[in-house]
């Protein structure tokens, strides 16, 4: 009796050791695999292949009433808060495909999240940001948890410089006409 119990203690150890070990090295490899993802020449970033010009036609005047201005979605603001894109007419001639994410690695798992603008009249991608997001095993169901991401670092605000690239994406490809 005493050696089957010795024998479940041993056993039981074994597992125990065997599944942090495995943890440990799932981790590691993860952490490797990101670095090397995160050094990639031209992988992440913010990309702007083409800036284009909008006309008139495509802004609305910037809500002078508190209550309205906290409907505005911060992201179609240009010109330093000047100008105001008209949404609705914006997703005519445009889609914005905001932060799809591909897994590169079920180790982690790792992400790369994409943002794209895409002119709908030829379907042409003028911009597009990707950062990368390693989990590092941390997933839940009933709750967000926070990876680790790349590009690291924050801007001078404070926020995530892997974010402000996917947010800021429609200011950095548009411009007004009227600035040219």
């Amino acid at each position: 009796m005493k050696y089957i119990i010795r024998l479940i203690k041993v056993t039981v150890a074994f597992i125990a050791i065997s599944s942090l070990i495995s943890c440990v090295s799932n981790r590691s490899r993860s952490e490797q695999l990101f670095e090397q993802y995160c050094h990639e020449e031209g992988r992440v970033g913010q990309f702007i292949y083409e800036r284009v010009a909008l006309g008139e036609e495509f802004f609305r005047p910037i809500p002078s009433d508190a209550k309205a201005l906290r409907y505005v979605n911060e992201k179609f603001y240009i010109d330093k808060r000047k100008l105001l894109i008209d949404k609705q007419h914006f997703k005519q001639s445009y889609t914005l495909n905001n932060r799809g994410k591909t897994i590169l690695s079920k180790n982690g798992p790792i992400y790369s999240v994409e943002s794209t603008i895409v002119r709908n009249s030829d379907g042409k991608v003028l911009s597009k940001a990707v950062s990368l997001l390693n989990m590092l095993d941390k997933t839940s169901k009933y709750f967000p948890v926070e990876g680790v991401t790349c590009p690291s670092g924050r801007n001078l605000k404070g926020d995530p410089i892997s974010s402000t690239i996917h947010f800021n994406l429609i200011k950095k490809t548009f411009i007004s006409k009227n600035k040219i």
